[in-house]
């Protein structure tokens, strides 16, 4: 298996540290993230790290007449990124990541990928392994330690669906979106805009991200339980907005569209991250877990979970 893997060797008696990236990913996420993008490259990672935008940041009074403010801005920005990847690298570990060849496919395909990673990381520490996971990373993790492997340490999961996520079920509500959102973009937009709402479609009828529903298959069969060799450590987001716009954001336009009553944990504020809902972030049997109020995409970038996770792997070896 010829895989594109990420290395940075460290102290061979600490433990080598394994980042597992989520669907539709790649490594980037961990080691570039100003270069990763989500949904088949459509769009930048830092659409997910953007706040509200307001009048002043268009360099406008608070009096300016709203069909003088743009439309179409995706937030202000993030100007630096920094990742949990590069504070391990600093601290002497050895860290190690890849992009899985099916992003987008079954959680099984990748735990063979990373079964393969791992005989590699063996060579580079005498330590043992700690994985690390964001979203469905976490559960490829979680999956590989049915085999029982001793020199796994730990296990840390960010943002990881461990009850599933029910985000796949609104898809049947997200029709109308475009024809709500296009009217805010200029007219020589629309025909991309309408391909990238193509993408997200796809997306969300795809067979991986089916694969994470609560009542599916891999779910069903995840015969999962603690291991006393290894310390599990879970973080979870409470800050359900995803994508900011001047006059509204996603998950708000939601709320206008999918009946209260189906209306999932997932998006709901103080309850989820966007698209992983906090009471399914915690890992059941976890040594520590944390909530915080970030969504599906800071999470992995903040300064206090970063700092936090700096910590327990510190902890375990």
């Amino acid at each position: 298996m010829d895989l594109d893997i990420a290395i940075n060797r460290g102290n061979a008696e600490k433990p080598a540290i394994i980042f597992i990236h989520g669907l539709g990913m790649d490594k980037d996420i961990w080691i570039n993230p100003s270069e990763s993008r989500i949904l088949g490259g459509m769009f930048p990672l830092k659409v997910l790290l953007s706040k509200r935008p307001s009048t002043k940041d268009f360099g406008l009074g608070s009096d300016t007449p709203e069909d003088e403010v743009p439309k179409s801005s995706p937030g202000v920005r993030l100007d630096t990124i920094e990742t949990l990847f590069e504070d391990l690298r600093i601290k002497g570990y050895t860290v190690i990541t890849w992009s899985q060849e099916r992003p987008s496919g079954a959680i099984d395909y990748a735990v063979s990928e990373l079964e393969e990673v791992i005989k590699f990381a063996h060579e580079l520490t005498k330590a043992g392994l700690i994985l690390i996971g964001h979203s469905r990373g976490g559960l490829i993790g979680k999956k590989y330690l049915l085999k029982k492997n001793r020199s796994i340490r730990g296990l840390i999961t960010i943002s990881s669906p461990h009850k599933g996520s029910s985000i796949a079920k609104i898809v049947n509500y997200l029709s109308p979106l475009s024809a709500v959102i296009s009217p805010l973009f200029p007219q020589g937009d629309k025909g991309t805009f309408s391909f990238a709402i193509k993408r997200i479609f796809d997306f969300l009828r795809s067979t991986a991200l089916k694969e994470l529903l609560p009542d599916s298959h891999f779910f069903k069969s995840l015969k999962d339980e603690p291991f006393d060799w290894i310390y599990y450590v879970s973080v979870g987001g409470t800050d359900p907005t995803l994508f900011n716009l001047y006059n509204f954001s996603i998950p708000d336009i939601f709320e206008k569209i999918i009946p209260e009553n189906l209306y999932p944990e997932e998006i709901k504020k103080g309850k989820g991250d966007g698209l992983v809902s906090a009471e399914s972030s915690r890992i059941p049997w976890s040594n520590e877990h944390y909530n915080l109020s970030l969504n599906h995409a800071q999470i992995l970038f903040d300064k206090e979970v970063r700092d936090l996770l700096v910590k327990a792997v510190e902890k375990i070896g």
